[in-house]
């Protein structure tokens, strides 16, 4: 058992069965599930505007669809948990998604990293490398990947 779990979400419909596993493999009454979940910079929203309208009146209808869809992610993989005796803190970033898990789980001293993993073609890889597989070879922590979609 993990006390101290990180779970990276996409949206995708592997997510709920990622996070079924981290609820599986975390310490009941000592745990804390770190939810993380990473969007592109440029669809971010820029702080203090999660209406979608900036300070400066500007509107991003394409960042406040992106922020808000990271957000639901993240408030449904809480609720998937709430039943157990856990602590569950959620968190939103934006940048690179391998960079991001790296560096959250460094930040959150993580014992492990529970993600999922699309299966691509060969040709699919070689034009966008697996995030999950990028992860495995950079963690320093153990890293438990769910595979059934």
């Amino acid at each position: 058992m993990f006390n101290i779990l990180l779970v990276p979400l996409d949206g995708s419909p592997q997510s709920a069965q990622v996070v079924e596993l981290a609820g599986r493999v975390a310490a009941p009454g000592t745990a804390v599930v770190h939810l993380l979940c990473v969007v592109d910079p440029s669809y971010a929203l820029p702080p203090g505007c999660e209406s979608g309208v900036a300070p400066d009146g500007l509107t991003y209808p394409p960042a406040h669809a992106q922020t808000s869809f990271a957000k639901s992610v993240l408030a449904a993989a809480a609720r998937q948990l709430a039943d157990r005796d856990l602590k569950v803190e959620q968190h939103f970033c934006a940048g690179n998604p391998a960079d991001v898990v790296i560096e959250q789980a460094r930040l959150l001293t993580a014992e492990v990293i529970v993600m999922g993993h699309h299966h691509l073609s060969r040709l699919r890889r070689w034009a966008n490398p697996s995030t999950s597989g990028e992860i495995i070879e950079r963690s320093r922590c153990a890293v438990l990947i769910e595979t059934r979609d």
